[in-house]
């Protein structure tokens, strides 16, 4: 490790000095031929560098016939420095000058909330025009709903970063920088979604689809997948097994089923625990659990685990995002599991204790409730 720190060090110096990059690959050459691991490590430590010397370099080391999984690691170390607005383009093979060169052009700029309980988040997505301000457009998409709402038009940079500095402190959550083509891809495909379930198109959307088309892109997933090492989640029940627990935390917090949805089973839930019948603590846990899988498989056919599995996916990309890189974990793993078929003796357990949870919010209004009435028919 401590020659792995070295290494980096020496690398960090060798561009403040403005050593070429060919030169600095070199050093670098027997840690990759040898070193995989180590030189995953190196990369990832690298790429906290933000600066466009970096750039050229990782992707010199992708021109390099490495490792699968060094090469998945400066990938995502390049969409990483992208993320922090080293703006860069490649120079096609066989063209003389650096192979990543500054665009002349400012490139569009794509933001997003994290979805809350129903599906929706808030997205923004920013177009500059040469010579000209911006078009900045804002909107409320769901899974379930399409577009709830949208707003947009040209605005100065000037005027910019307030305005973008107030939606910030505005919403509960903060956003993150997202590929703007995906942004314009969510936008497009909720505007459909909406329209495939007979909605009026909104004005506004209709104004300004030509911007959000003309830098959309289609995906097939989410982007998180070109981030994260999926080889490392996938199939790890320890990080699977943390699922519930993603319940605990900020974002997920609110997350529940409908009330109109999860009231039948928290009144079966309800009904067992104030039974007359004579049913030891065991029995009656039995009891609980019946109920807990069998709301389980009611409420998450498989078209809503499908829909879950892209919730959870791109909440994934907005942990990773955020720097929350173990809490993306869970929540990848969570979607991957979500791929599965169902499995009764280990169900997913992000979606268990989500109905778990789900029912005892409701028990827990109708027991304050019961609490409140018994006082009141006890005062004089």
């Amino acid at each position: 490790m401590e020659e792995i720190q070295t290494m980096i060090e020496k690398v960090k110096f060798d561009i403040r000095e403005g050593r070429r990059e060919g030169e600095i690959l070199q050093t670098l050459r027997p840690i990759l031929d040898k070193e995989p691991e180590a030189a995953v490590r190196m990369i990832e430590e690298l790429s906290a560098l933000p600066s466009l010397e970096m750039a050229r370099l990782l992707q010199q080391l992708l021109e390099v016939p490495c490792d699968k999984k060094i090469r998945k690691a400066i990938k995502r170390s390049l969409y990483r420095l992208k993320s922090k607005g080293i703006i860069v383009e490649e120079v096609s093979a066989g063209k003389e000058g650096p192979v990543f060169r500054p665009l002349q052009t400012e490139p569009p700029r794509g933001f997003g909330g994290p979805f809350d309980f129903l599906g929706r988040r808030f997205l923004v997505l920013v177009i500059p025009h040469a010579g000209k301000g911006l078009t900045v457009m804002q909107g409320i998409v769901g899974d379930t709903e399409g577009l709830v709402d949208f707003s947009g038009g040209e605005m100065t940079r000037k005027r910019f970063k307030p305005f973008f500095e107030e939606i910030q402190k505005g919403g509960p959550f903060s956003l993150i920088a997202m590929e703007p083509s995906y942004v314009g891809y969510l936008f497009a495909q909720a505007n459909q979604l909406a329209l495939d379930q007979g909605k009026s198109p909104l004005q506004e959307y209709i104004q300004l689809r030509k911007e959000v088309e003309s830098i959309k892109k289609e995906y097939e997933q989410s982007p998180v997948y070109s981030m994260m090492e999926t080889d490392e989640i996938e199939g790890d029940e320890r990080v699977l097994n943390r699922g519930g627990d993603l319940l605990k935390t900020d974002l997920f917090g609110s997350w529940k089923i409908r009330e109109e949805e999860i009231r039948p089973y928290a009144n079966e839930v309800w009904e067992a625990e104030e039974s007359k019948l004579v049913l030891n603590q065991p029995q009656k846990e039995a009891r609980f659990q019946e109920i807990y899988q069998r709301a389980l498989s009611d409420l998450f056919p498989e078209e809503k685990r499908s829909l879950y599995r892209r919730r959870m996916e791109d909440m994934a990309y907005y942990l990773f995002k955020s720097g929350r890189e173990e809490e993306a974990k869970v929540s990848l793993a969570v979607a991957i599991d979500l791929k599965k078929a169902p499995n009764v003796i280990q169900p997913n357990p992000f979606l268990f204790q989500l109905v778990v949870k789900s029912i005892f919010a409701l028990l827990s209004e109708a027991y304050e409730k019961k609490k409140e009435e018994f006082s009141l028919i006890k005062k004089p």
